[in-house]
């Protein structure tokens, strides 16, 4: 794995800290200049800027994005998947998704999939799910791994010290995969050899048959999928960041995993300078944080084959589920960003543009605060006293606007459901309440959303593996 030189690192930290002072006083001045004598007129555009910059450039990032392109068909490849792919998938509910995610990982043709489950009644499940589909792709070693802990950061431990190949792709236990996946994850590793880890597009399935209150929580769980998408597309063409690679879906260099410095941080993580932890969720903003800190670079393949999708808002009852995960992920935000910020501090030397973008202003992202004042201060400006409906209006529009650009090609595929935008926008304020709860109990590291506790535990054995 690639090591930072100390000195060239600092270097290009003070070339960053310089140009990102050099934009600061850009906009001041053109600020300044635009309101003229009006303070109101110069805090509004302050504020509006702050929040609505990044989104210019996102935009810009995301329309000039460039995935990593297929070699010529005659090409030496250095990476296939029937040989130096391991694919690990943690469970602790072998059921119907469950059956369908490892046949639809299988159909990619890995070198081998390892099950990390937990426990021995789930473990002897596992076996069971996973049997017909070992008959069908004999190519494909499979292997179940135990712990006795029902913790996702346990299991996958576990399963990556007896990884055995070049590359290791991460994959949750409800997600599904095209046939090309596999091909299309090793195109960035491919393409530079500087990339250690690898994210994908995610798409949520929109589940037909479903009743109105389902209905909403099932889109708005799609939605929160495509403001990501947008997200991860957008900066990483823009600086190469991005807030996090899920590991729903990833690649990673097995070196990465199976660095000395890995596996004991990954099990047992600390926030808050140390004084709090070891945290259960944050696993996927874990690992994101250690490739950018060992300066290897981060490729999001946003492409049809690299398209994932999985189940959000269908669980029942839907809203428990759903909104406890919000919690855990803004949660999440908070506990990581910080980290990012203050005390790890390698994104401001690799991701200048996305200090801005995504960790500083995730912090102030509340729309039920800052939609509000951004009206009110317009209201007390001159431009407003000369040009009330114009002014107003031109905001309105802009904010619909930009609640409207990141979703849209949700509701270009599913027009019967634009009838819930209105929701989706209404949930955007909604969730200002939910990021200021996460805020004042970011110390609860509970992975909520799901009964860990329901999980039953054998403690009678050691782990060990078993092939079917």
């Amino acid at each position: 794995m690639a090591k930072g030189n100390p000195h060239s690192n600092k270097l290009v930290g003070a070339t960053n800290l310089l140009g990102t002072l050099l934009v600061g006083m850009l906009l001041h001045t053109a600020v300044a200049y635009l309101a003229g004598n009006d303070s109101w007129a110069y805090w509004f555009l302050v504020l509006f800027t702050w929040r609505y910059l990044r989104l210019v450039i996102n935009l810009a990032g995301f329309w000039s994005y460039q995935a990593s392109p297929r070699p010529p068909i005659l090409a030496t490849r250095t990476y296939t998947p029937n040989k130096d792919v391991t694919v690990i998938v943690p469970t602790i509910e072998p059921g119907q998704e469950f059956e369908d995610c490892v046949l639809s990982i299988a159909r990619n043709n890995p070198a081998k999939i390892i099950i990390a489950t937990v426990g021995d009644v789930l473990r002897t499940k596992v076996l069971a799910a996973i049997k017909p589909v070992g008959e069908v792709y004999q190519d494909t070693k499979f292997e179940v791994l135990t712990t006795y802990v029902p913790n996702k950061r346990a299991q996958v431990a576990n399963a990556a010290r007896a990884v055995k190949t070049n590359i290791t792709v991460m994959v949750d236990d409800h997600v599904f995969w095209g046939h090309k996946m596999l091909e299309s994850l090793l195109l960035p590793f491919e393409e530079d050899a500087g990339v250690g880890l690898v994210g994908t597009n995610k798409r949520a399935r929109r589940v037909d048959g479903l009743g109105t209150w389902q209905r909403i929580w099932n889109t708005l769980g799609a939605l929160y999928l495509e403001r990501h998408n947008f997200e991860i597309r957008a900066t990483n063409t823009v600086d190469g960041g991005v807030f996090v690679v899920s590991t729903r879906t990833c690649a990673i260099l097995t070196d990465i995993l199976q660095h000395d410095d890995f596996l004991p941080g990954y099990e047992n993580e600390r926030f808050l300078f140390g004084w709090l932890g070891p945290l259960s969720p944050d696993d996927d903003n874990y690992v994101t944080r250690f490739v950018v800190r060992h300066n290897l670079s981060i490729k999001i393949q946003y492409t049809p084959d690299a398209l994932m999708e999985t189940t959000v808002g269908v669980a029942f009852p839907p809203c428990r589920k759903f909104l406890g995960q919000c919690r855990r992920w803004s949660r999440t935000t908070w506990r990581s960003n910080a980290c990012s910020l203050f005390t790890d501090r390698s994104v401001y030397i690799s991701q200048p543009y996305c200090v801005y973008a995504v960790f500083l202003t995730s912090l102030t992202n509340f729309a039920a605060v800052i939609d509000p004042a951004l009206v009110y201060l317009l209201k007390q400006s001159l431009w407003f006293a000369a040009y009330p409906r114009l002014v107003m209006g031109s905001l309105a529009a802009w904010i619909l606007f930009s609640k409207a650009v990141k979703v849209f090609a949700y509701f270009r595929r599913h027009p019967q459901d634009i009838w819930l935008f209105p929701v989706q926008v209404c949930w955007g304020y909604f969730h200002s309440l939910i990021k200021l709860w996460a805020l004042l109990t970011f110390w609860d590291g509970a992975w909520s959303g799901r009964d860990l506790s329901a999980v039953p535990v054998d403690k009678g054995l050691k782990s060990q593996s078993i092939s079917p």
